[in-house]
């Protein structure tokens, strides 16, 4: 290693340790991998209103990619009963899914997954992913036509299904988010 390198190494590590979204991960155990941030605020009060309303544990990650502030990112509740919810991650505080505010879904249901309208299973490509807690999943790539769609997960945990999808995100941002809602669900 040169002794220009090192240097710019040491810089960079500690610069990592002082990051809000570092730091404040740290502080409540939960380390967000790659480029993902902690949002663990945003889905609060969408945490309160799942476990009240429905029989369906809430799976809702502590860890997104590229969104660093809650100040502009809200946990819209879109649909919740007791066989399911649908939580919409979006932009604007009125935000149901429309790809121009939305940065994801997070749904958990008693339903087939061939039964979620949110997301077309029955027609996309899928790789099988290897998830936190030994759950076995499956990676749906998004598509790009004049907006791109969210890539999501899927996975199932008992009775329950769970999809969680993000806007055009890559394959190792969206299992980080997704091991994290994992964690957070088993951590409770």
């Amino acid at each position: 290693m040169s002794s220009v390198t090192r240097p710019a190494y040491a810089v960079l590590a500690v610069g990592l340790l002082w990051h809000p979204a570092w730091s404040s991960a740290q502080a409540r155990g939960v380390r967000c991998s790659g480029s993902a941030s902690l949002i663990t605020t945003v889905f609060a009060e969408a945490k309160t209103i799942l476990r009240a309303k429905t029989s369906v544990p809430p799976r809702l990650p502590n860890c997104v990619s590229g969104l660093n502030s809650a100040d502009d990112t809200y946990a819209i509740v879109k649909s919740v009963n007791d066989s399911g919810y649908s939580v919409v991650l979006g932009a604007t505080p009125g935000c149901e899914g429309q790809h121009v505010c939305s940065f994801g879904t997070m749904i958990g249901t008693t339903r087939p997954l061939d039964q979620v309208d949110e997301y077309d299973i029955s027609r996309r490509p899928r790789s099988r992913v290897k998830l936190h807690g030994g759950f076995i999943g499956y990676f749906y790539a998004f598509n790009c036509g004049a907006y791109c769609s969210d890539s999501f997960v899927t996975w199932t945990e008992g009775n329950y299904h769970y999809v969680i999808g993000l806007k055009a995100e890559s394959k190792a941002n969206l299992l980080a988010s997704v091991n994290s809602a994992i964690e957070s669900g088993a951590a409770r």
